[in-house]
């Protein structure tokens, strides 16, 4: 809901009749931006770009147009961006609403009466001026979103808020600017803080795969690094006394990593005790690691990233981004340290698979 004035606000809701997210791929491209980013790593951030819808977007077909309009007002915002924060907002009812007191929230992007005044406008020119007609509510919460987009950035370049900068925009479109200010960032805790990732949390459901990713074999694989742009280093085997259990793919820091295959989050976070330091050669661990659980006892693995772009629990598709490539942990260089495992959960040594002959009997050329 759009709790966003230029003082902040304290008023906060949640939407609980919005639906979980379906299982489908998108991903993220962007530009090198100075910050912390909230999800993991330090130093750099990925801006993200909008994404576009999926060929059989479960979106109404009365908004659809409305969606692809607001989606289309700045770079950072997507069709599918737009439409799976009215999905959490609204559940896609123009005449939701929820009575906070004096703040109630309207509609099917869920303005209060003093948002509403600021951004409201009869954008269909239909004589009719309501956070109640979808026609104008919908580019109202594209404009505003632009808007926090914009003003996340300047924030974050001047040193005044720390994190990503779709999270700080959806966080400061749900608790006010002002909030956002308060706690240098996305709140650490309540509402506010869930609400940015129970939207990305509904964004597989509406995005495309980004066109990027290495094309999707019969099996449903992909590669995790876009084809042409790794060379393979350290394989599978044995090195220095202990089992090397995955592939290392050398590429560029901030290069993204896709989800091979369709499956749940397991884990996102850092295995190394100095996670704020790339490049922390000998420290120990994969860095920043995402595992995926893909049924039938297969588990993926993805190691040393700058930046994380998922959660536990989130469900993704072939050729989600689920991090970029860094050197965070024991690493010597920025890479990719990728691993396959069969009867897992856990992933263990014991389970490992030689992950290029894995993806070359799913009918993938790594």
């Amino acid at each position: 809901m759009s709790g966003d004035q230029q003082a902040g606000s304290s008023r906060m809701l949640w939407i609980g009749a919005a639906v979980a997210a379906a299982t489908m791929g998108l991903c993220c491209t962007g530009v090198v931006v100075v910050s912390v980013g909230a999800g993991g790593g330090v130093g750099v951030q990925q801006r993200a770009s909008g994404h576009k819808l999926r060929p059989d977007v479960p979106i109404p077909p009365e908004y659809l147009a409305l969606v692809l309009r607001a989606g289309s007002i700045c770079a950072e915002i997507g069709p599918a961006e737009i439409a799976a924060q009215i999905d959490l907002e609204s559940s896609w009812n123009p005449n939701a609403y929820t009575d906070f007191g004096e703040a109630p929230a309207k509609g099917i992007a869920q303005f209060t009466d003093a948002t509403w005044q600021m951004w409201g406008r009869d954008y269909n020119n239909n004589g009719v001026r309501s956070p109640y007609d979808p026609g104008d509510a919908i580019i109202a919460q594209g404009r505003l979103m632009c808007d926090l987009v914009a003003w996340a950035t300047t924030q974050v370049a001047a040193g005044q808020l720390r994190g990503d900068i779709l999270d700080l925009a959806w966080a400061a479109y749900f608790a006010g600017r002002g909030r956002v200010l308060a706690a240098d960032g996305v709140p650490p805790a309540g509402l506010a803080h869930d609400y940015p990732q129970q939207i990305r949390a509904r964004l597989p459901k509406y995005a495309a795969a980004d066109a990027s990713a290495g094309p999707v074999g019969p099996g449903g694989w992909t590669l995790p690094l876009r084809p042409g742009t790794y060379r393979v280093g350290s394989g599978f085997g044995p090195r220095w006394g202990r089992l090397h259990a995955g592939v290392d793919l050398l590429t560029r820091t901030g290069t993204p990593i896709y989800a091979a295959t369709a499956g749940v989050v397991l884990s996102a976070h850092c295995t190394s005790a100095y996670c704020d330091r790339p490049g922390s050669i000998g420290l120990g661990g994969c860095g920043w690691t995402v595992n995926i659980n893909h049924g039938g006892g297969i588990v993926t693995r993805y190691c040393h990233a700058i930046r994380l772009n998922v959660h536990a629990g989130q469900q993704v598709g072939a050729g989600y981004v689920v991090g970029w490539v860094g050197s965070t942990g024991n690493s010597s260089g920025p890479h990719l340290h990728f691993e396959v495992h069969r009867n897992a959960p856990p992933a263990t040594n014991a389970n490992a698979l030689d992950p290029l002959r894995y993806l070359s009997e799913v009918g993938l050329s790594p």
